[in-house]
Protein backbone atom coordinates (compact mmCIF):
# COMPACT_ATOMS: atom_id res chain seq x y z
CA UNK A 1 0.00 0.00 0.00
CA UNK A 2 1.18 3.53 -0.66
CA UNK A 3 1.03 6.20 1.95
CA UNK A 4 -0.62 9.96 0.71
CA UNK A 5 -1.19 12.33 3.75
CA UNK A 6 -3.19 15.36 3.75
CA UNK A 7 -3.85 17.92 6.22
CA UNK A 8 -6.93 18.95 7.47
CA UNK A 9 -8.91 21.77 9.34
CA UNK A 10 -12.19 21.82 10.40
CA UNK A 11 -14.85 24.23 11.68
CA UNK A 12 -18.25 24.04 13.64
CA UNK A 13 -21.13 26.60 13.13
CA UNK A 14 -20.64 27.30 16.66
CA UNK A 15 -17.61 26.99 18.84
CA UNK A 16 -18.07 23.74 20.49
CA UNK A 17 -17.22 23.86 24.02
CA UNK A 18 -17.65 20.63 27.36
CA UNK A 19 -16.85 21.24 30.25
CA UNK A 20 -13.05 20.00 29.61
CA UNK A 21 -12.15 23.28 26.59
CA UNK A 22 -13.81 24.94 23.66
CA UNK A 23 -12.60 24.12 20.16
CA UNK A 24 -13.00 26.85 17.41
CA UNK A 25 -10.51 25.05 14.81
CA UNK A 26 -9.69 21.78 14.59
CA UNK A 27 -6.75 20.51 12.76
CA UNK A 28 -6.05 16.85 11.57
CA UNK A 29 -4.56 14.64 8.99
CA UNK A 30 -6.58 13.23 6.26
CA UNK A 31 -4.69 9.43 5.84
CA UNK A 32 -5.03 7.95 2.48
CA UNK A 33 -3.83 4.34 1.37
CA UNK A 34 -3.88 3.32 -1.92
CA UNK A 35 -3.56 0.35 -4.42
CA UNK A 36 -4.33 -1.20 -7.64
CA UNK A 37 -6.03 2.04 -8.19
CA UNK A 38 -8.21 3.01 -5.23
CA UNK A 39 -8.01 4.25 -2.47
CA UNK A 40 -8.99 4.01 1.31
CA UNK A 41 -9.27 7.00 3.67
CA UNK A 42 -8.98 7.50 7.59
CA UNK A 43 -8.66 10.22 9.68
CA UNK A 44 -6.96 11.67 12.71
CA UNK A 45 -7.61 14.68 14.80
CA UNK A 46 -5.13 16.84 16.12
CA UNK A 47 -6.88 16.73 19.88
CA UNK A 48 -6.13 16.12 23.19
CA UNK A 49 -2.27 15.99 21.80
CA UNK A 50 -0.96 15.63 24.79
CA UNK A 51 -2.73 12.47 25.70
CA UNK A 52 -3.07 10.78 22.67
CA UNK A 53 0.63 12.21 21.03
CA UNK A 54 -1.75 13.24 18.32
CA UNK A 55 0.32 16.52 17.39
CA UNK A 56 0.60 17.36 13.58
CA UNK A 57 4.23 17.12 14.22
CA UNK A 58 4.13 13.63 16.18
CA UNK A 59 1.61 12.17 13.82
CA UNK A 60 3.58 13.06 10.49
CA UNK A 61 6.97 11.60 12.35
CA UNK A 62 5.08 8.55 13.31
CA UNK A 63 3.65 8.28 9.62
CA UNK A 64 7.05 8.45 8.42
CA UNK A 65 8.67 6.14 10.38
CA UNK A 66 5.74 3.19 9.19
CA UNK A 67 5.71 4.38 5.09
CA UNK A 68 8.46 1.50 4.14
CA UNK A 69 5.98 -1.16 6.12
CA UNK A 70 3.00 0.30 5.11
CA UNK A 71 5.01 -0.70 1.40
CA UNK A 72 5.20 -4.12 2.04
CA UNK A 73 1.72 -4.64 3.54
CA UNK A 74 -0.94 -6.45 1.81
CA UNK A 75 -3.93 -4.17 0.76
CA UNK A 76 -6.60 -6.89 1.81
CA UNK A 77 -6.39 -7.88 4.76
CA UNK A 78 -6.19 -4.92 7.20
CA UNK A 79 -6.51 -7.23 10.11
CA UNK A 80 -2.93 -8.29 9.38
CA UNK A 81 -1.89 -4.86 8.85
CA UNK A 82 -2.87 -3.78 12.21
CA UNK A 83 -0.96 -6.74 13.80
CA UNK A 84 1.92 -5.03 12.05
CA UNK A 85 1.32 -1.95 12.44
CA UNK A 86 0.07 -1.51 16.40
CA UNK A 87 3.84 -2.66 18.08
CA UNK A 88 5.27 0.40 16.27
CA UNK A 89 2.26 2.92 16.94
CA UNK A 90 1.50 1.82 20.45
CA UNK A 91 1.59 5.03 21.86
CA UNK A 92 -0.13 7.22 19.11
CA UNK A 93 -3.69 5.64 18.85
CA UNK A 94 -4.67 8.22 16.22
CA UNK A 95 -2.18 7.30 13.66
CA UNK A 96 -2.70 4.11 14.21
CA UNK A 97 -7.02 4.54 13.71
CA UNK A 98 -6.77 6.02 10.78
CA UNK A 99 -4.10 3.97 9.00
CA UNK A 100 -6.66 0.75 10.09
CA UNK A 101 -9.63 2.51 8.84
CA UNK A 102 -7.62 3.74 5.36
CA UNK A 103 -6.73 -0.24 5.64
CA UNK A 104 -10.34 -1.19 6.08
CA UNK A 105 -12.18 1.08 3.44
CA UNK A 106 -8.99 -0.04 0.89
CA UNK A 107 -10.19 -3.50 1.24
CA UNK A 108 -13.56 -3.27 1.17
CA UNK A 109 -13.23 -1.16 -2.01
CA UNK A 110 -11.17 -3.09 -3.79
CA UNK A 111 -13.79 -6.22 -2.89
CA UNK A 112 -16.31 -4.07 -4.73
CA UNK A 113 -18.55 -4.29 -1.35
CA UNK A 114 -19.44 -1.35 1.43
CA UNK A 115 -17.63 -1.64 4.46
CA UNK A 116 -20.28 -2.76 7.16
CA UNK A 117 -20.40 -5.77 4.77
CA UNK A 118 -16.95 -6.62 4.84
CA UNK A 119 -16.65 -6.00 8.40
CA UNK A 120 -19.35 -9.40 8.33
CA UNK A 121 -22.27 -7.53 9.52
CA UNK A 122 -26.09 -8.41 8.34
CA UNK A 123 -27.82 -5.59 6.38
CA UNK A 124 -28.43 -2.58 8.65
CA UNK A 125 -31.83 -1.60 10.26
CA UNK A 126 -32.54 1.72 10.95
CA UNK A 127 -29.46 3.62 12.36
CA UNK A 128 -29.93 6.95 14.02
CA UNK A 129 -27.66 9.21 15.67
CA UNK A 130 -28.46 11.50 18.96
CA UNK A 131 -27.99 15.42 18.47
CA UNK A 132 -25.13 16.70 20.66
CA UNK A 133 -25.40 20.36 22.16
CA UNK A 134 -22.22 21.89 23.27
CA UNK A 135 -22.34 23.62 26.37
CA UNK A 136 -23.09 27.51 26.36
CA UNK A 137 -25.68 29.89 27.59
CA UNK A 138 -28.94 28.10 28.33
CA UNK A 139 -30.64 30.69 25.17
CA UNK A 140 -27.88 29.16 23.08
CA UNK A 141 -28.48 25.41 24.15
CA UNK A 142 -32.11 25.76 23.37
CA UNK A 143 -31.49 27.77 20.22
CA UNK A 144 -29.51 24.92 19.34
CA UNK A 145 -32.32 22.65 19.89
CA UNK A 146 -34.67 23.82 17.91
CA UNK A 147 -32.86 24.56 15.23
CA UNK A 148 -32.30 20.42 15.09
CA UNK A 149 -36.44 19.60 16.51
CA UNK A 150 -37.26 15.74 16.02
CA UNK A 151 -34.12 14.11 16.36
CA UNK A 152 -34.34 10.74 18.63
CA UNK A 153 -32.00 11.92 21.29
CA UNK A 154 -30.44 14.78 22.19
CA UNK A 155 -27.06 14.60 24.02
CA UNK A 156 -26.47 17.60 26.33
CA UNK A 157 -22.91 18.97 27.50
CA UNK A 158 -23.27 20.19 31.36
CA UNK A 159 -20.52 21.88 33.41
CA UNK A 160 -21.73 20.06 36.84
CA UNK A 161 -24.93 17.74 38.07
CA UNK A 162 -26.43 21.35 39.29
CA UNK A 163 -27.32 22.77 36.01
CA UNK A 164 -30.67 21.48 35.93
CA UNK A 165 -32.08 24.82 34.73
CA UNK A 166 -30.52 23.63 31.46
CA UNK A 167 -32.22 20.15 31.47
CA UNK A 168 -35.70 22.25 32.05
CA UNK A 169 -35.45 24.87 29.44
CA UNK A 170 -34.77 22.19 26.93
CA UNK A 171 -37.45 19.95 28.16
CA UNK A 172 -39.90 22.24 27.43
CA UNK A 173 -39.30 21.78 23.39
CA UNK A 174 -38.59 18.00 23.38
CA UNK A 175 -39.94 14.44 24.60
CA UNK A 176 -36.72 13.28 23.41
CA UNK A 177 -34.60 11.51 26.00
CA UNK A 178 -31.53 13.43 26.68
CA UNK A 179 -28.19 11.78 27.22
CA UNK A 180 -26.13 13.56 29.68
CA UNK A 181 -22.14 14.29 28.67
CA UNK A 182 -20.02 15.52 32.30
CA UNK A 183 -16.77 14.89 30.14
CA UNK A 184 -14.49 14.39 33.47
CA UNK A 185 -15.58 17.28 35.30
CA UNK A 186 -18.10 16.73 37.95
CA UNK A 187 -17.92 15.77 41.67
CA UNK A 188 -19.67 12.41 43.30
CA UNK A 189 -21.97 14.72 45.94
CA UNK A 190 -23.40 16.46 43.53
CA UNK A 191 -23.84 14.00 41.46
CA UNK A 192 -26.03 11.60 43.38
CA UNK A 193 -27.70 14.43 44.94
CA UNK A 194 -28.73 15.50 40.95
CA UNK A 195 -29.77 11.44 39.90
CA UNK A 196 -33.56 11.82 40.57
CA UNK A 197 -34.05 14.94 39.34
CA UNK A 198 -32.24 14.37 36.50
CA UNK A 199 -34.61 10.80 35.88
CA UNK A 200 -37.40 12.98 36.09
CA UNK A 201 -36.35 15.32 33.37
CA UNK A 202 -35.94 12.36 31.09
CA UNK A 203 -32.03 11.67 31.11
CA UNK A 204 -31.89 8.36 29.96
CA UNK A 205 -28.14 7.98 29.89
CA UNK A 206 -25.04 9.72 31.66
CA UNK A 207 -21.48 9.67 30.24
CA UNK A 208 -18.42 10.33 31.94
CA UNK A 209 -18.80 12.81 34.60
CA UNK A 210 -16.01 11.98 36.63
CA UNK A 211 -11.73 12.42 36.02
CA UNK A 212 -11.11 9.05 34.20
CA UNK A 213 -8.56 8.16 37.89
CA UNK A 214 -11.44 8.16 39.99
CA UNK A 215 -12.71 4.85 39.50
CA UNK A 216 -13.73 4.19 43.40
CA UNK A 217 -16.19 6.87 42.48
CA UNK A 218 -17.21 5.55 39.46
CA UNK A 219 -18.23 2.61 41.26
CA UNK A 220 -20.19 4.26 43.84
CA UNK A 221 -22.39 6.12 41.53
CA UNK A 222 -23.19 2.66 39.26
CA UNK A 223 -24.39 0.92 42.17
CA UNK A 224 -26.57 4.23 43.45
CA UNK A 225 -27.90 5.69 39.70
CA UNK A 226 -31.34 4.51 38.11
CA UNK A 227 -29.78 5.85 35.05
CA UNK A 228 -27.28 3.87 32.94
CA UNK A 229 -23.42 5.05 33.30
CA UNK A 230 -21.32 4.98 30.55
CA UNK A 231 -17.46 5.52 30.41
CA UNK A 232 -15.99 7.65 27.75
CA UNK A 233 -12.75 8.78 28.73
CA UNK A 234 -12.31 5.98 30.98
CA UNK A 235 -12.18 3.84 27.87
CA UNK A 236 -9.45 4.02 25.84
CA UNK A 237 -8.78 0.49 24.79
CA UNK A 238 -8.62 -3.28 25.69
CA UNK A 239 -7.20 -3.00 28.88
CA UNK A 240 -9.50 -0.79 30.20
CA UNK A 241 -12.57 -3.36 29.85
CA UNK A 242 -12.23 -5.15 32.77
CA UNK A 243 -12.30 -1.72 34.59
CA UNK A 244 -15.01 -0.37 33.12
CA UNK A 245 -17.21 -3.66 33.83
CA UNK A 246 -17.12 -2.75 37.16
CA UNK A 247 -17.70 0.92 37.45
CA UNK A 248 -20.23 1.25 34.54
CA UNK A 249 -23.10 -0.09 32.51
CA UNK A 250 -21.99 1.01 29.53
CA UNK A 251 -18.83 2.46 27.27
CA UNK A 252 -18.62 4.73 24.47
CA UNK A 253 -16.27 3.98 21.78
CA UNK A 254 -14.46 5.82 19.73
CA UNK A 255 -12.59 4.43 16.70
CA UNK A 256 -9.47 7.35 17.35
CA UNK A 257 -8.99 6.38 20.88
CA UNK A 258 -9.47 2.38 20.46
CA UNK A 259 -6.84 2.21 17.73
CA UNK A 260 -8.91 1.94 14.81
CA UNK A 261 -11.98 -0.95 13.33
CA UNK A 262 -9.90 -3.49 14.25
CA UNK A 263 -9.10 -3.51 17.94
CA UNK A 264 -12.85 -1.32 18.37
CA UNK A 265 -14.44 -4.56 17.19
CA UNK A 266 -12.59 -6.87 19.26
CA UNK A 267 -13.53 -4.83 22.06
CA UNK A 268 -16.98 -4.27 20.93
CA UNK A 269 -17.30 -8.02 21.41
CA UNK A 270 -16.06 -8.46 24.77
CA UNK A 271 -18.31 -5.17 26.17
CA UNK A 272 -21.33 -7.21 25.06
CA UNK A 273 -19.70 -10.56 26.86
CA UNK A 274 -19.54 -8.79 30.08
CA UNK A 275 -22.99 -7.25 30.01
CA UNK A 276 -22.36 -3.92 29.22
CA UNK A 277 -23.96 -1.42 27.01
CA UNK A 278 -22.10 -0.53 24.03
CA UNK A 279 -21.98 3.16 21.74
CA UNK A 280 -20.23 4.56 19.58
CA UNK A 281 -19.07 8.09 19.37
CA UNK A 282 -17.04 10.55 17.08
CA UNK A 283 -14.18 12.79 18.30
CA UNK A 284 -14.01 16.56 16.23
CA UNK A 285 -14.01 15.03 12.58
CA UNK A 286 -15.17 14.52 9.47
CA UNK A 287 -17.03 12.86 7.08
CA UNK A 288 -14.20 10.97 6.70
CA UNK A 289 -13.81 9.45 10.02
CA UNK A 290 -17.38 9.53 10.75
CA UNK A 291 -18.54 7.35 7.46
CA UNK A 292 -16.71 4.79 8.94
CA UNK A 293 -18.14 5.09 12.08
CA UNK A 294 -21.41 4.40 11.32
CA UNK A 295 -20.57 1.08 9.23
CA UNK A 296 -20.30 -0.30 12.60
CA UNK A 297 -23.47 0.65 13.82
CA UNK A 298 -25.28 -2.74 13.73
CA UNK A 299 -23.00 -4.03 16.12
CA UNK A 300 -23.63 -1.08 18.85
CA UNK A 301 -26.69 -0.15 20.79
CA UNK A 302 -26.06 3.97 20.32
CA UNK A 303 -24.48 5.64 17.79
CA UNK A 304 -23.54 9.28 18.58
CA UNK A 305 -22.12 10.23 14.83
CA UNK A 306 -23.60 14.03 14.75
CA UNK A 307 -19.91 15.74 14.58
CA UNK A 308 -20.85 16.07 10.54
CA UNK A 309 -24.45 17.71 11.23
CA UNK A 310 -22.34 20.63 13.31
CA UNK A 311 -19.49 20.95 10.88
CA UNK A 312 -19.18 24.69 8.37
CA UNK A 313 -16.44 23.09 6.56
CA UNK A 314 -15.99 19.53 5.56
CA UNK A 315 -13.50 17.49 3.87
CA UNK A 316 -15.78 15.70 1.74
CA UNK A 317 -19.26 13.65 1.46
CA UNK A 318 -20.12 10.31 2.78
CA UNK A 319 -22.88 8.94 5.15
CA UNK A 320 -25.89 11.05 4.96
CA UNK A 321 -27.48 12.06 8.16
CA UNK A 322 -30.92 13.78 7.42
CA UNK A 323 -32.21 16.63 10.05
CA UNK A 324 -34.16 14.18 12.21
CA UNK A 325 -30.90 12.04 13.04
CA UNK A 326 -31.69 9.10 10.80
CA UNK A 327 -28.16 7.40 9.08
CA UNK A 328 -28.03 6.29 5.09
CA UNK A 329 -25.30 4.44 4.70
CA UNK A 330 -23.76 4.92 1.07
CA UNK A 331 -24.82 2.03 -1.46
CA UNK A 332 -21.06 1.88 -2.92
CA UNK A 333 -17.67 -0.03 -1.85
CA UNK A 334 -15.93 1.21 1.05
CA UNK A 335 -17.21 3.76 3.63
CA UNK A 336 -18.96 5.49 0.39
CA UNK A 337 -16.63 8.94 1.66
CA UNK A 338 -15.84 10.98 -1.47
CA UNK A 339 -13.05 13.39 -0.71
CA UNK A 340 -13.25 17.01 -1.90
CA UNK A 341 -9.74 18.01 -2.48
CA UNK A 342 -10.78 21.39 -3.63
CA UNK A 343 -12.63 22.61 -0.75
CA UNK A 344 -11.72 24.97 2.45
CA UNK A 345 -11.18 21.45 4.70
CA UNK A 346 -8.17 20.96 2.83
CA UNK A 347 -4.50 23.05 4.08
CA UNK A 348 -2.33 21.28 2.01
CA UNK A 349 -3.27 19.27 -1.36
CA UNK A 350 -1.51 18.74 -4.37
CA UNK A 351 -2.18 21.77 -6.88
CA UNK A 352 -3.48 19.79 -9.37
CA UNK A 353 -6.32 18.05 -7.14
CA UNK A 354 -5.52 14.59 -5.72
CA UNK A 355 -2.89 14.11 -8.80
CA UNK A 356 -0.84 12.06 -6.21
CA UNK A 357 2.49 11.43 -8.47
CA UNK A 358 5.89 10.30 -7.03
CA UNK A 359 8.11 12.81 -9.05
CA UNK A 360 7.80 16.59 -9.37
CA UNK A 361 4.37 16.62 -7.52
CA UNK A 362 3.63 20.01 -6.51
CA UNK A 363 2.04 20.91 -2.98
CA UNK A 364 0.60 24.40 -2.01
CA UNK A 365 -0.71 25.38 1.79
CA UNK A 366 -4.12 26.95 1.04
CA UNK A 367 -5.74 29.72 3.68
CA UNK A 368 -9.60 29.85 3.21
CA UNK A 369 -9.90 27.81 0.06
CA UNK A 370 -6.63 29.77 -2.04
CA UNK A 371 -3.20 28.85 -2.30
CA UNK A 372 -0.77 30.92 -0.22
CA UNK A 373 2.79 28.99 -1.21
CA UNK A 374 3.47 26.26 -2.48
CA UNK A 375 6.77 23.56 -2.87
CA UNK A 376 7.86 20.59 -5.17
CA UNK A 377 8.78 17.24 -4.45
CA UNK A 378 11.25 15.90 -7.10
CA UNK A 379 13.65 13.49 -7.29
CA UNK A 380 17.50 14.95 -7.00
CA UNK A 381 20.91 13.69 -5.09
CA UNK A 382 22.03 16.13 -2.98
CA UNK A 383 24.43 18.80 -4.18
CA UNK A 384 28.01 16.64 -5.22
CA UNK A 385 26.24 13.36 -4.71
CA UNK A 386 25.47 10.62 -7.52
CA UNK A 387 22.20 10.11 -8.41
CA UNK A 388 19.52 7.73 -5.89
CA UNK A 389 16.33 6.80 -5.94
CA UNK A 390 16.41 7.50 -1.98
CA UNK A 391 17.13 11.16 -2.29
CA UNK A 392 14.10 13.88 -2.55
CA UNK A 393 14.73 17.81 -3.04
CA UNK A 394 11.85 19.95 -1.58
CA UNK A 395 12.57 22.72 -4.64
CA UNK A 396 10.83 26.02 -5.75
CA UNK A 397 9.56 27.17 -2.31
CA UNK A 398 7.25 30.03 -3.33
CA UNK A 399 4.75 31.77 -2.70
CA UNK A 400 1.12 32.41 -4.34
CA UNK A 401 2.41 35.32 -6.77
CA UNK A 402 5.49 32.97 -7.84
CA UNK A 403 7.95 34.39 -6.20
CA UNK A 404 10.62 32.93 -3.75
CA UNK A 405 11.27 35.96 -1.66
CA UNK A 406 10.27 36.94 1.95
CA UNK A 407 7.30 35.47 3.17
CA UNK A 408 5.24 38.44 3.31
CA UNK A 409 1.81 37.98 5.59
CA UNK A 410 2.06 34.11 5.00
CA UNK A 411 2.28 33.23 8.82
CA UNK A 412 5.31 30.82 9.09
CA UNK A 413 3.17 28.06 10.57
CA UNK A 414 1.25 27.86 7.21
CA UNK A 415 4.95 27.57 5.79
CA UNK A 416 5.54 25.03 8.38
CA UNK A 417 2.32 22.65 7.48
CA UNK A 418 3.42 22.70 3.65
CA UNK A 419 7.22 21.91 4.25
CA UNK A 420 6.36 19.59 6.78
CA UNK A 421 3.25 17.43 4.99
CA UNK A 422 5.80 17.44 1.34
CA UNK A 423 8.56 16.10 3.66
CA UNK A 424 5.89 13.52 4.57
CA UNK A 425 5.32 12.77 1.26
CA UNK A 426 8.61 12.31 0.18
CA UNK A 427 9.22 9.69 2.51
CA UNK A 428 6.27 7.68 1.72
CA UNK A 429 7.71 8.00 -1.83
CA UNK A 430 10.71 6.02 -0.83
CA UNK A 431 13.29 8.74 0.50
CA UNK A 432 15.23 8.09 3.64
CA UNK A 433 17.18 11.78 2.98
CA UNK A 434 15.52 14.82 1.81
CA UNK A 435 17.06 18.03 1.14
CA UNK A 436 16.02 21.68 0.22
CA UNK A 437 17.49 24.84 0.01
CA UNK A 438 15.87 28.19 1.46
CA UNK A 439 16.11 31.27 2.67
CA UNK A 440 14.59 33.84 5.28
CA UNK A 441 11.16 32.65 7.04
CA UNK A 442 11.58 29.25 4.67
CA UNK A 443 14.27 28.58 6.67
CA UNK A 444 12.74 28.99 10.25
CA UNK A 445 9.94 26.83 8.86
CA UNK A 446 12.36 23.89 7.42
CA UNK A 447 14.18 23.94 10.85
CA UNK A 448 10.13 23.36 12.80
CA UNK A 449 9.55 20.93 9.87
CA UNK A 450 12.29 18.92 11.02
CA UNK A 451 15.23 20.04 8.96
CA UNK A 452 18.45 20.51 10.38
CA UNK A 453 21.60 22.61 8.62
CA UNK A 454 24.65 21.47 6.83
CA UNK A 455 27.19 23.11 7.85
CA UNK A 456 29.41 21.34 5.09
CA UNK A 457 27.56 21.65 2.18
CA UNK A 458 26.24 25.44 3.06
CA UNK A 459 27.41 28.31 1.15
CA UNK A 460 28.19 28.93 -2.51
CA UNK A 461 23.96 29.70 -3.29
CA UNK A 462 24.05 33.69 -2.06
CA UNK A 463 22.14 33.86 1.07
CA UNK A 464 20.41 30.45 0.87
CA UNK A 465 20.45 27.38 3.33
CA UNK A 466 21.13 24.13 2.54
CA UNK A 467 18.96 21.85 5.34
CA UNK A 468 18.59 18.15 5.46
CA UNK A 469 16.35 15.42 6.89
CA UNK A 470 17.28 12.01 7.40
CA UNK A 471 16.03 8.81 8.28
CA UNK A 472 18.27 7.75 10.60
CA UNK A 473 18.45 10.67 12.46
CA UNK A 474 14.59 11.84 12.63
CA UNK A 475 11.74 10.00 13.68
CA UNK A 476 12.93 6.93 15.05
CA UNK A 477 11.82 5.29 18.23
CA UNK A 478 12.43 2.33 19.81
Amino acid sequence: MRLHVHEIRLTDHDVWRSAREAIPVQPGLLVELSAAGRSGFGEASAFMTDRYNSGLDAMHADLRRVAGTLRDLPADDPGHSWSVLAPLLSGSPFTLAALDVAAHDLAARLAGVPLWRHLGARTPGALHSSYSIGLDEPAVMVRKLLERPGWPAYKVKLAGPGDLHILEALREHTDAPFYVDGNCGWKLPDTLAALDAMAALGVELLEQPFPRERWDDARALKEASPIPVFADESITGPDDLDACATAFHGVNLKLMKAGGITPALRMLRRARAAGLGTMLGCMPESSAGVSATVHLGPHVDHLDADSIALLAVDTGTGVLLDDRGRITLPDTPGTGFVPDFTGPAFTVRPTTAHRCVWDNEELAVHRDGKPTASVRVRRRPLPGDEPGDHVRQLAEPSLADGTGGPAGDVPVGELVGLLRTALTRAVAAGADTVWTRVAGPWTAAALAAGFTASAAAAGGHGTDTLLIWKADTHDQRA
